[in-house]
């Protein structure tokens, strides 16, 4: 007769802690190789958000810039805000006569306000202005000197109404409420309504509308932002005494040329950094 003796069989000690040991190991590396993966994501993921958000900022920006009123740009700040403030232009051509002194009302007759398809071009509501021949942003933003006057209305002799493209000899009259210091040398008149301002304030680049002020203002809280993540140092004195890390410069240029904005951001968010100069021409003509 043969009898089996069955022992019980299973771990000791050292061979469980051994495992433990190597499991241990194995985690610390996949933790380590999972984190290095998402911290790529993550930085991937920021940097793709700064690109996208500084690039829209910058790039309408630009595209109203490249619409501002020649020689209407101006810049002022301090430590804590720098703002750019331009006045865009609605619609330019060419005028014929300016009101006099003696007239009894005073017009500006003006090529047809219609484009090339004949689509017409209408006073929006509010204040409306015609400049013509600003050399200074002065004669842009303060009535006085002359170069600036209200529009009130807009006839033709047809029905009387600029819209309705009715008018014999494609002359329209701009009823305005004063006189013009200085005539166009090259007969040219704007029509505009509203300044538009960028700051860099806390970090933030945000844009505003407001009236033609003769004292330009700066920024405030509850404005709407454009981007953020702006991590310019702002020098006390931009207009007169600019620095290299400043937002917003003008370049002066004289008459006959282009006006030049020059824009500098940077942009850094989670030690991820994105630099921008840009040169902007104003066009010196409609």
């Amino acid at each position: 007769m043969i009898s089996t003796t069955l022992r019980n069989r299973g771990f000791t000690l050292i061979e469980l802690v051994t495992v433990i040991v190597i499991l241990g190991v194995a985690s610390a590396g996949i933790a380590s190789f999972v984190r290095g993966s998402m911290q790529t994501y993550i930085d991937v993921s920021t940097r793709e958000q700064l690109l996208s958000e500084s690039r829209f900022a910058i790039e309408r920006l630009k595209r109203e810039l490249r619409n501002a009123l020649p020689n209407s740009v101006r810049i002022t700040g301090n430590t804590s805000y720098h703002c750019m403030e331009f006045v865009p232009i609605n619609w330019a051509t060419v005028y014929t006569d300016l009101p006099d002194a003696g007239d009894v009302t005073y017009e500006i007759d003006v090529v047809a306000l219609h484009d090339i398809n004949n689509v017409p071009y209408e006073l929006p509501g509010g204040d409306n202005f015609a400049v013509v021949y600003p050399t200074r942003s002065e004669d842009v933003f303060d009535a006085n000197n002359g170069h600036r006057v209200t529009v009130s209305g807009c006839s033709d002799d047809g029905d009387g109404d600029c819209t309705t493209l009715d008018d014999s000899d494609n002359i329209v009259q701009l009823e305005v409420t004063g006189l013009l210091a200085q005539e166009s040398p090259a007969s040219r008149v704007y029509l505009i309504d509203r300044a538009v301002s960028y700051c860099v304030y806390q970090n933030r680049l945000i844009r505003y509308e407001n009236d033609l002020l003769v004292n330009q203002l700066g920024a405030f809280p509850g404005l709407p932002v454009i981007a953020g993540h702006v991590a310019n140092v702002l020098s006390a004195d931009p207009v007169n005494n600019p620095q290299e890390d400043d937002p917003f410069r003008i370049i002066s240029t004289s008459l006959q040329s282009n006006s030049i904005a020059e824009i500098r951001l940077r942009f850094i968010d989670n030690n991820e950094q994105i630099a921008y100069q840009q040169e902007i021409h104003i066009a010196n003509i409609p």
